[in-house]
Parts: structure tokens; C-alpha cells; sequence
């Protein structure tokens, strides 16, 4: 998460493979941030914090953040039918966890 920090002090170009994976990376938060709170998981920071940082990458660097959102949630359902939903449904809530404690980093 520092290098969002270093991304939203420099803008980079769509082309940087750091850029990708940092949308990536807050996409995919976003979108498990979101199923958690759907199942009312507490977390300090809600999938309205994560949107707004696939924002600011989208500004910054040009990459589309609705489809990397969309990218993210098909990568989650290929999951689930591997994995089974259950399993990739746990894995999603710990996810959210993480994504919360780097979050929390990425604000202080």
C-alpha cells in the first residue's frame, strides 16, 4: 500500500505494470470489502474508502477502475466454482480483513 502512496503524490501512465497491480490490488478490495459488508462483517474502513482509491488510480493513471472492479468479481466466481463457494466465500471474508489492516495503513 506504499506504493499507493507514492502513486497518488506521482501520476504514472496506464502502461506502468506497478499502476495495474495496485488497481488490481483495490479493485479486488473493493468488490471482497463489499460482499463482507453485505454480510455484515465490521471493518473500519467500508468498500466506499477502497472505490475512492480505484478513483484516484483512475485519475492518476487513466486505467478503467469499473472494469477492474468487474475483473475482480469474475476472478472471485472462478474461485468459488474451484474452490467451492463456501471455501471461496471464507477466503473472501479474510481478504476483507487484510484489505482492512492495509487500509489502515495506507491512512496513517
Amino acid at each position: 500500500m506504499a506504493a499507493a502512496l507514492v502513486l497518488v503524490a506521482n501520476p504514472a501512465s496506464a502502461k506502468d505494470p506497478g499502476a495495474k497491480k495496485l488497481m488490481q490490488m483495490a479493485a479486488g478490495c473493493a468488490y471482497v470489502v463489499g460482499v463482507a459488508e453485505g454480510s455484515n462483517v465490521q471493518l473500519n474502513y467500508g468498500s466506499a474508502d477502497w472505490i475512492g482509491v480505484v478513483g484516484i488510480l483512475e485519475q492518476r493513471t487513466g486505467l478503467d477502475g469499473e472494469r477492474a472492479i468487474d475483473e475482480a468479481r469474475a476472478k472471485y466466481k472462478k474461485r468459488a466454482r474451484v474452490m467451492g463457494a463456501d471455501e471461496a466465500y471464507q477466503y473472501m471474508l479474510r481478504r476483507a480483513q487484510e484489505c482492512d489492516r492495509e487500509m489502515g495503513v495506507l491512512q496513517s
